[in-house]
């Protein structure tokens, strides 16, 4: 079996069962531990599995794949409302980061005659933004994930590591007042992880049917989040959540 194939095989296995172990996939394919691991690496930095110790999973549940396309149209009033409100945060001068996320690119249409620096892994976020004179647009690489139109992966990560921001606001497709903030990929959750390292302040966006839903990767913990701004959320969750030492906003739909 030539290389490609193998991958091919190992994908094809990994879709089955969800995870593999390299001692597996060395006696099954009838090749060395050696070769597996480095093949498992290979498809990582393709941003197809996340490596475990001893083998490695999927970066997100297949099944709950959904993408951006789909849910820019859900909630849209409500994420206007939120992006609007968050873009009253950003001042001139400023250096932001704008995550990947359906609520994140609805900022863009809030920032387009502020002179600031924007940095992004967003593809949609740059389209809005390309034109505008005033801003200073910075694209991270990386791999690109379609159903967010994102960019991640070790790339994103090293470069997020080069930089400052004022401000990041991050975008989520869950957060509970337990466990924190989620995403649905692994891979991309580790790539937001550097950008809320890069930053002074942390801006979570999210509107309210992502409260207390979890999601397969989490992304961090209350501790690492300044605002939370939705468009509404029970009285006991804010109140939780602003002892963890969140301020939290509440818009109204436009």
């Amino acid at each position: 079996m030539n290389p490609a194939a193998r991958k091919q095989e190992i994908m094809k296995i990994l879709l089955q069962n969800q995870t593999v172990q390299v001692i597996d996939l060395a006696r099954n394919l009838e090749v060395s531990k050696v070769t597996i691991r480095t093949d498992l690496d290979e498809l990582e930095n393709r941003g197809l599995l996340v490596r475990t110790y001893g083998g490695a999973v999927l970066p997100e549940q297949q099944n709950q794949r959904r993408h951006i396309a789909n849910t820019i149209k859900e909630f849209a009033p409500q994420k206007t409302a939120i992006a609007k409100k968050a873009a009253s945060f950003v001042r001139q001068g400023q250096n932001i980061i704008i995550d990947n996320g359906s609520t994140t690119v609805h900022m863009s249409q809030f920032l387009q005659d502020f002179p600031i620096t924007v940095t992004t892994s967003s593809l949609l976020v740059m389209q809005e933004l390309m034109h505008c004179e005033k801003i200073d647009l910075i694209m991270a690489g990386g791999i690109l994930r379609r159903p967010s139109m994102g960019l991640m992966g070790n790339i994103s990560k090293d470069f997020y590591r080069q930089i400052h921001a004022d401000w990041f606001f991050l975008g989520a497709s869950g957060y509970t007042v337990a466990q924190g903030v989620f995403c649905s990929n692994l891979i991309e959750a580790d790539t937001k992880k550097s950008m809320i390292q890069s930053a002074d302040k942390i801006c979570l966006l999210v509107d309210s049917s992502k409260m207390e839903h979890t999601s397969l990767a989490r992304v961090c913990d209350w501790g690492s989040v300044d605002m939370l701004i939705t468009d509404t959320i029970h009285a006991d969750v804010q109140s939780k959540i602003e002892e963890a030492g969140v301020t939290v906003i509440v818009t109204e739909s436009e």
